[in-house]
């Protein structure tokens, strides 16, 4: 009975030393899977902060894109604006040029009218017709609010009327 209660014991100390070394192979296997997990964990935690740099970076650019786009907006606006008044101005300017032009050819009438009346033709009607219309081609060439000159043109064609 002792040699049996001795085998049963040894093969339980066997038994025993078998599971001590597949514990030990586990443990050793879990320490190792401990450390990849370490490196993952590691590796996870760096890529996150770069994700995290990333973001950041891709909403301050975000940022500074609207920031821009708002920029270029004002900007067209203003240059739109600018090219209306622009273009508003060269009108204005051409038909001032236009009126300033016919002025100048009902001046030059008149007074080829009037060197031909003091050679001794009697041309006062059609001197005093070019007076008006010179006047109103003047009222037309001049920009707005320019009332002041317009009176010079009325006292201009009166001087001329009287010495004719």
């Amino acid at each position: 009975m002792a040699d049996g209660w001795k085998s049963k014991m040894d093969m339980l100390a066997s038994e025993k030393e078998i599971a001590q070394a597949k514990l030990e192979s586990v443990e050793v296997q879990l320490q190792v899977e401990k450390e990849k997990a370490d490196k993952r964990s590691h590796l996870n935690e760096d890529l996150q902060a770069q994700l995290s740099l990333a973001v950041d970076e891709r909403d301050t650019l975000g940022r500074e894109y609207e920031a821009i786009k708002s920029k270029l907006d004002i900007t067209c606006t203003d240059a739109e604006e600018m090219v209306a008044q622009y273009k508003a101005d060269i009108e204005a300017a051409e038909t001032r040029l236009k009126m300033n032009a016919e002025y100048m050819r009902w001046l030059s009438r008149r007074e080829t009218l009037k060197e031909i009346h003091a050679r001794g033709f009697d041309l006062s009607v059609e001197i005093e017709e070019a007076i008006k219309i010179e006047a109103e081609a003047k009222k037309l060439s001049e920009p707005e609010g320019s009332e002041d000159s317009e009176g010079s043109v009325g006292s201009e064609g009166s001087d001329g009327s009287g010495d004719e």
